[in-house]
């Protein structure tokens, strides 16, 4: 049962974390890489409605907890938090070359 309230208080704040970030992928971007950020978004979005229905139906009772259910949220959850480590690499990648601070450039 852990799982699935654990679960439901991880997927507000995945989601929160995806949509309330700047967005990475500018106008100046190539159709490609704005096609691709958006499609990486709706599948995230997915992902964490499927795991919080699951979720939400096991601790409601009108599901039972068992091994399809938990391989449910828990490949879910890690496809999301897939997709979130891809979005840090793109800011990561994005950023490098620019100094974000004034101290010294010598690293």
């Amino acid at each position: 049962m852990v799982l699935y309230e654990g679960a439901m208080q991880v997927v507000p704040v995945l989601l929160i974390a995806l949509f309330i970030e700047p967005r990475t992928i500018g106008r100046s971007a190539n159709r490609t890489k704005r096609r691709w950020a958006n499609m990486q978004d709706r599948v995230y979005a997915a992902l964490g409605a499927v795991a919080f229905t699951v979720s939400m139906l096991v601790v409601a009772g009108v599901a039972t907890a068992g091994r399809g259910p938990a391989a449910i949220v828990i490949a879910t959850l890690s496809g999301c938090m897939g997709l979130l480590y891809a979005r840090i690499e793109q800011r990561f990648v994005q950023d490098h070359g620019q100094q974000h601070d004034n101290v010294s450039g010598d690293r």
